[in-house]
């Protein structure tokens, strides 16, 4: 059996809780406020290879309890087709937001949770 705890009260809970019988946050959008970084564009990947990463990288996100997803993508056609696709997510509200680093335009931080 895999444990989770609540960040809020603490209480140790089965992975498949949902909501804190203790104090009745939601478990799935509970965030220490970090940052996961991955690089989906320097070994060789196509753009299609890329985005099969993003997608995985999300969905490994949303069941974490980091707030966002830092992913490189370099500055070529891999970024051009991540923003399009982020740009998707966001009008879906699969995400609630992202920006590229202003001091790196090849890396975008992808805001999962509030």
């Amino acid at each position: 059996m895999i444990e989770v705890s609540c960040l809020n009260c603490g209480m140790i809970l089965e992975m498949h809780v949902k909501h804190c019988p203790k104090c009745d946050n939601v478990i799935d959008q509970q965030t220490d406020g970090s940052t996961i970084t991955v690089d989906i564009a320097h070994q060789g990947e196509t753009v299609r290879a890329a985005l099969v990463k993003l997608d995985r990288e999300l969905d490994l996100s949303r069941s974490d309890i980091a707030k966002n997803l830092r992913i490189i993508v370099g500055t070529g056609l891999i970024r051009e087709e991540v923003l399009r696709t982020l740009n998707d997510l966001q009008r879906r509200s699969a995400i609630i937001g992202f920006n590229a680093e202003p001091h790196n335009p090849g890396a975008i931080v992808i805001q999962i949770k509030t």
